[in-house]
Formats: structure tokens, C-alpha cells, sequence
């Protein structure tokens, strides 16, 4: 996503992405991107559907729908839990270490 806020992708994004366009060429390499960054099943499932190809606005459609978080919540209060379990300060570190650590 933060490559598509960034020119000359501006095209395809405007706080979220689009739901359609007509820039062919851009879109055709918006897919070749996010396809390059897939592994694994995903990058399978997502070649597997020929409907999406050369298509990036519909690629990121369908992987946003498909692992979008469903209880969000639930993702929340998990990513509350490690970070206040994994990277609070421990009673040995100096701030700078802590700081290190953190970033």
C-alpha cells in the first residue's frame, strides 16, 4: 500500500484502492509487483485465478478479502497482548537498550 501512494501509482490509490481504472499499463504492473512479493499459497491461489491477470486493483481486491482480519478485536487485543508482553521494558535494561530493542 505504500508503494501505491507514492507517484506514478497515485493513479491506482487515493486513501484506499481504487475500485477500478483505466490505466491498463499501470495496472498490468501493479499485478506484476504484487505478484513478485507472493510466496507460497497465496502467490498460488492468486495465479490459480485467471480472471486476475494483468488486473493489480482486482488482485488487491481479492487479497484484501481474503485475509482481512475477521474479528478485529480479537487481532486487536493479540497485538496489544505482545506488546505489552514482548517488548516492555525488562528490569535489567537501560532505557537505550530497551529503545534498541524496541525499534
Amino acid at each position: 500500500m505504500a508503494q501505491l501512494s507514492i507517484a506514478p501509482w497515485t493513479d491506482l490509490y487515493n486513501d484506499s484502492v481504487v475500485q477500478s481504472t483505466m490505466n491498463t499499463s499501470l495496472n498490468g504492473k501493479l499485478y506484476a509487483k504484487v505478484i513478485g512479493v507472493l510466496e507460497g499459497p497465496a502467490l498460488q491461489q492468486m495465479i490459480s485465478h485467471s480472471h486476475l491477470q494483468a488486473n493489480g486493483v482486482l488482485l488487491l481486491q481479492e487479497l484484501h478479502q481474503m485475509y482481512k482480519p475477521k474479528n478485529v478485536p480479537e487481532v486487536i487485543a493479540a497485538k496489544t497482548i505482545e506488546f505489552w508482553g514482548n517488548t516492555k521494558r525488562q528490569s535489567h535494561e537501560s532505557v537505550d537498550d530497551y529503545y534498541n530493542r524496541f525499534q
